[in-house]
């Protein structure tokens, strides 16, 4: 494998308002969009009938109105159910990604009786630890993967000098996003791969894959699962152990 075998795509925390498709196809399934919102302007995003929508709020401020409101001026995230549409209106400029996972129609039936929206700030989401990280990285699950049908999102957090120890998920496919101030070296088999901020990219399915820290680095930044099956889910109860 060659660093030009990562599929990823570098975004500017400066971009124009309007919708940017990001990775197209990368996944099956998975559509990840990146938004801007200038302030004093919104969007209406529509209900879907099979395909789930999770916003994360980048930077910014915005407030999120769906079965339920909710403003935020902090990371954060909404996920509310597919039939109902989302309306985002924005105090100042604001970023957002955009999470769109295609459902079965069993699954989206089942959402009828879940309790969405589901929303919370970054900061308040339950902390994590698993095997693959030392005692000073901090792992939050955002979505935790028995919330969402096959879906979850978390964070991992850290300075140098850290690893994240090289592991594999085969049951899980898995976008990592990173946010500014991300600074280090992704380990994907045998190759080494500079990550920096503001990067959404395709952690390679059933790959061995980790993360260096350097001394004066930090890691930051997103992963996204998608589950395909219930084998996925029991990985993750394994592994994911509440603080």
């Amino acid at each position: 494998m060659k660093s030009s075998d990562i599929r990823q795509e570098i975004l500017s925390p400066e971009s124009a308002e309007g919708e940017l498709p990001l990775l197209p196809g990368e996944i099956p399934g998975a559509s990840p969009f990146w938004h801007g919102l200038r302030g004093g302007t919104g969007r209406t995003f529509e209900a879907t009938a099979d395909t789930l929508r999770v916003f994360f709020l980048i930077q910014g401020s915005v407030r999120f109105a769906g079965k339920r409101q909710a403003a935020y001026s902090e990371k954060a995230v909404y996920v509310d159910h597919p039939g109902r549409k989302v309306a985002v209106t924005a105090q100042m400029d604001s970023r957002l990604l955009e999470i769109r996972w295609k459902l079965t129609e069993k699954e989206a039936a089942d959402l009828l009786g879940a309790p969405l929206p589901f929303t919370q700030t970054y900061a308040q989401a339950p902390k994590y630890r698993d095997p693959f990280k030392s005692e000073k990285t901090v792992s939050r699950a955002i979505v935790p993967h028995r919330v969402l049908p096959r879906f979850a999102m978390g964070s991992v957090e850290t300075h140098g000098t850290d690893l994240v120890g090289q592991h594999q998920h085969p049951l899980l496919d898995q976008f990592f996003f990173s946010f500014a101030e991300n600074d280090c070296l992704l380990l994907i088999d045998s190759l080494q791969h500079p990550m920096k901020g503001n990067t959404i990219l395709h952690i390679p399915l059933g790959s061995n894959h980790g993360v260096f820290v350097g001394e004066k680095q930090c890691a930051h930044y997103l992963w996204i699962d998608f589950i395909p099956d219930e084998r996925g889910l029991q990985y993750l109860d394994k592994v994911h152990k509440p603080v």
